[in-house]
């Protein structure tokens, strides 16, 4: 909430946090497992005031949880609240919110959400539940550079070297195992198998896009150049 205004301005003054939880994570990795669950609780309480008055809020994820510190060197959490409701929606009839398009981030949305039909305060949850997995250092980033090296790995030495960091190139090792393992039990998970109704030209054309090794990927010329184009 608001905590002053200016009428002839119209403009709101809203409480000054120093930091955001995406941000906080990724400047302190180390954060203690009881701080980050404290900002999860303060969040959840927060979506649990905002359902209680049959509002949704629709976008939640790390960046739209606002974080206050106490300043010293224990870096002990004394305040988080929800932000951004620019898209929150109220549930007049209780059927749940449809639109054209998904709203939200795409990281943080539920099933449902991805399909834009059948937004609730469940979706909120599911949303909340992915949040939390950065209470255990897990991310949904995580989960789709997985995906990513499913598809379309195995991965060069090329995608290491165009990172040239310790820190990155250690988590797409780990991230690149556990896909080596997946499509060792599941060869059909490779683009290559799953791809081919696409027809040959187009599994090309997307093949060289996405290859993991960014030095082998085509200009935008290129690709505006591919017989892909010229399919009907």
């Amino acid at each position: 909430m608001h905590v002053d205004c200016n009428q002839d301005e119209r403009v709101l003054v809203y409480p000054y946090f120093d930091s955001t939880l995406l941000a906080l994570i990724k400047d302190d990795p180390d954060l203690i497992h009881t701080q980050r669950k404290k900002i999860l609780r303060y969040t959840a309480e927060a979506i649990q005031e905002l359902h209680s008055k049959n509002w949704i809020h629709i976008d939640i994820k790390p960046d739209n949880i606002l974080v206050n510190l106490d300043g010293g060197d224990t870096k002990e959490i004394t305040n988080a609240v929800l932000g951004d409701f620019d898209i929150a929606y109220r549930l007049d009839d209780g059927k749940g919110l449809r639109t054209r398009h998904a709203i939200g981030n795409a990281m943080w949305r539920s099933p449902e959400g991805q399909t834009a039909v059948g937004v609730t305060k469940a979706s909120d949850t599911y949303s909340f539940g992915l949040v939390d997995l950065l209470r255990f250092g897990i991310t949904p980033e995580q989960e789709v550079l997985g995906r990513h090296f499913t598809y379309f790995g195995p991965v060069p030495d090329a995608l290491y070297r165009r990172v040239d960091d310790e820190a990155g190139c250690a988590l797409l090792r780990d991230m690149s195992m556990i896909a080596d393992e997946t499509v060792e039990n599941q060869p059909e998970r490779r683009f290559l198998y799953w791809s081919r109704e696409l027809g040959p030209v187009a599994q090309d054309a997307i093949s060289q896009m996405t290859t993991l090794d960014p030095t082998a990927r085509p200009t935008i010329e290129q690709v505006l150049v591919h017989p892909w184009w010229q399919e009907d």
